[in-house]
């Protein structure tokens, strides 16, 4: 339940941002404010703009990312972060209205919507539909079920597989990803055969298309590469630090990597 019209506002723009990451392109939001309509376009950096007369978004020349405050620890942060800065908590600019009925699924978007961004987009979606879609959103949660007992080879097969490490990457841009091994990121990321790729949104282009690896060593340490970026890595440390380009370096769980505009907490999953 939204704490004001405004924090309302911010949530649902949050939403639609979070679709036009997954979309890679403007959503469209149709506005109705005394019984006046018109049309806003959400880019997948949190640009917001009106959509001209003659149905074009304009450039976002001198917009600023729309932003709000953390839903748990108050913490203001752009429309674009899918986990709070400073708490870490998914999804920190979430309204929800109260409960009634069955839960709501967000409404499907289409993803063969043009590479141009005139406003006959798509992937539109109604306020209306998103504030519904806002109102009761539940994620299943694992229950312990009881089953047959397993023999010792089984048990410690599944003890082994269980406590291997996997990397878990907390991006400010877009939502969360795990993975195990060697992790390459960037805007375009260009991964060898064992390394996987994990592309990112930044705002601002700051990130390479290839900015950086991480990877977990043989003691379960958590490595970094600057692989050449020109904006490099910093380190988020006291004081902060930049990574030697080339070079690997060992960096603590839950260390804060700068990656040209994006942040990235890197910890286990």
């Amino acid at each position: 339940m939204a704490e004001s019209l405004a924090a309302l506002r911010t949530g649902l723009i949050a939403r639609a941002v979070s679709y036009a990451v997954q979309l890679r392109r403007p959503v469209r939001l149709d506005v109705t404010e005394d019984s006046t309509g018109y049309q806003l376009a959400v880019r997948p950096e949190g640009y917001v703009q009106l959509i001209d007369d003659e149905g074009f978004i304009p450039a976002p020349d001198g917009l600023s990312i729309d932003e709000g405050r953390c839903r748990y620890c108050r913490r203001l942060q752009p429309v674009t972060s899918a986990t709070c800065i400073q708490c870490r908590i998914e999804e920190p600019l979430q309204v929800e209205a109260p409960p009634h009925g069955e839960p709501v699924d967000a409404p499907p978007i289409p993803v063969d919507a043009p590479e141009d961004v005139p406003a006959n987009l798509n992937g539109a979606v109604h306020l209306a539909e998103m504030s519904t879609a806002l109102a009761s959103v539940s994620v299943p949660v694992s229950k312990t079920v009881p089953g047959p007992e397993l023999n010792d080879d089984v048990e410690a097969t599944r003890m082994r597989r269980a406590t291997i490490p996997v990397l878990h990457l907390a991006f400010t841009t877009q939502r969360s990803v795990t993975a195990p091994g060697r992790v390459v990121i960037g805007r375009e990321p260009i991964a060898k055969a064992d390394e996987h790729a994990v592309t990112v949104v930044s705002p601002g282009r700051q990130l390479s298309r290839t900015h950086a690896a991480v990877e977990l060593d043989r003691d379960a340490r958590i490595i970094v590469t600057d692989l050449n970026a020109p904006n490099g890595v910093e380190l988020r440390t006291t004081p902060p630090r930049w990574l030697t380009p080339g070079q690997p370096t060992v960096v603590p769980f839950g260390a804060k990597l700068m990656l040209g505009d994006v942040e990235c907490v890197v910890t286990l999953a």
